[in-house]
């Protein structure tokens, strides 16, 4: 038998690639087992437990990490629109104080603009990390 582990349904047919396998292989009777102290399944095992602890503490990580983004853009967000309603309520004081000035008023739009853009990132960027923590989280 091969080194190789081939299903048995497979080992019984001798296709054109069969013999390619079984010459690379070679017999397992030349190559005699190797005994140690170490048990296989205890090696097997320790490491299947090292490997299930690394990835939890990543994906523990990176929940983390991403809540904390997560939460940090949730209150930048209520900033941001808690301040484009303060700046608003400003700029209509402001105009109607420059009109009673008799001054022109000041044309807001390209700043108005910004605001809005920038509070829509937000928006798209709290929901895909909220998406992402959650992907985490099912992890």
């Amino acid at each position: 038998m091969p080194v190789i582990p081939i299903p048995r349904r497979v080992r019984s047919f001798h296709g054109p690639h069969t013999t390619c396998t079984h010459s690379a292989c070679g017999p397992v009777r030349t190559t005699q087992l190797v005994r140690t102290k170490y048990n296989n399944f205890d090696l097997y095992l320790k490491s299947r437990l090292m490997y299930g602890f690394i990835r939890f503490l990543l994906y523990f990580s990176c929940s983390l990490f991403t809540s904390i983004l997560w939460v940090a853009l949730s209150v930048l967000f209520c900033l941001q629109y808690f301040c484009i309603r303060v700046f608003l309520r400003f700029q209509y004081k402001l105009s109607i104080i420059l009109l009673l000035l008799g001054h022109r008023r000041l044309d807001f739009s390209l700043l108005n603009e910004l605001f809005i853009y920038s509070i829509h990132v937000t928006m798209f960027l709290v929901g895909g990390l909220g998406w992402c923590f959650m992907v985490f989280v099912d992890m």
